[in-house]
């Protein structure tokens, strides 16, 4: 009889585990945008400088599943016709994408970044790792097209989680022109094996976080799959990883792009480059890398 209470209160404590591991993926601990704005100065005390002085609006929309989405718009003061849309990383908001909008509006781009679901000022009850984010910013595709202009030129770049969201919408989204990848990863089924086994817990256990996840959010992470969701494509995209990044191996993205069969580029940081850290730890090598993509595979076409 304690045999079998003693084994049902481990068994207990072994869900209550997976529970909280399910809540980690899906329902984090957020920074705020106070905490970003921090984090970001320490990073470059200037880049808030660029923010204030170019941002021309801030627009909010509700998404098609009922939650406000933040959008932050960097346009042109002379009238361009090349667009990008940038996605932030778990946990974070849109002050992560101020280096590469910073750096895209250099080149000539008009920029767009968001708060994705459940981060920063955007709405949301959970995040999906790029699941129903593809769904919001194919939605935020459709309102630049409908602002600007059929006949414009746009791409998207994401960092970490947010290159999961754009790579997975591209797939359902023959509007987009090109992608810029940083450090996201290729399977998150994979992905979370690796942590599991970091740990020293079994795979199966994958199977139980998945269950919870799937009561929470609604969704399967078998369904993060950004490696397939390149597979028929044919845009031009930027593959790019740092190297010590010790969250997602840079192997994630080097499968992406041994596997992807469109025009393509590879970028791997170098100067110790932790996990979203390459832009601030090889700038130069990182800004030359974007520059000869762009001019390779993307001016060509305006």
């Amino acid at each position: 009889m304690w045999y079998v209470i003693i084994g049902i209160f481990i068994l207990l404590i072994i869900m209550f585990v997976f529970l909280q591991i399910a809540f980690s993926i899906v329902m984090p601990h957020r920074k705020s945008l106070l905490k970003t704005k921090e984090f970001e100065i320490k990073k470059d005390p200037i880049l808030f400088e660029f923010y204030d002085e170019k941002i021309a609006k801030t627009v909010t929309i509700k998404s098609r599943f009922n939650y406000d989405l933040s959008l932050y718009y960097f346009l042109q003061k002379e009238k361009s016709n090349k667009f990008v849309v940038v996605a932030h990383g778990h946990t974070y908001t849109h002050h992560e994408s101020i280096k590469y909008a910073r750096m895209m509006f250099e080149e000539r781009f008009n920029v767009i970044i968001f708060d994705q679901r459940y981060h920063g000022n955007s709405g949301g009850n959970n995040t999906t790792l790029g699941y129903f984010e593809k769904y919001d910013l194919y939605d935020i595709i459709s309102l630049i097209y409908k602002e600007f202009g059929e006949d414009i030129l746009l791409g998207t770049y994401g960092e970490s989680m947010g290159s999961a969201t754009i790579l997975m919408e591209q797939e359902i989204d023959k509007r987009v022109k090109f992608c810029i990848s940083d450090c996201g990863y290729s399977d998150f089924k994979k992905f979370l094996y690796e942590k599991l086994s970091k740990y020293h817990l079994p795979k199966f256990s994958y199977y139980f976080i998945n269950f919870f996840v799937k009561f929470i959010a609604s969704f399967s992470m078998d369904d993060l799959t950004p490696i397939k969701s390149i597979k028929d494509s044919n845009i031009p995209i930027l593959f790019i990883h740092g190297k010590q990044d010790s969250l997602i191996d840079y192997h994630h993205t080097l499968d992406m792009y041994e596997e992807y069969n469109g025009q393509k580029q590879l970028f791997l940081a170098q100067n110790n480059a932790t996990h979203a850290f390459s832009y601030f730890s090889d700038t130069e090598e990182y800004k030359e890398n974007v520059k000869s993509f762009l001019k390779e595979y993307v001016n060509e076409k305006i």
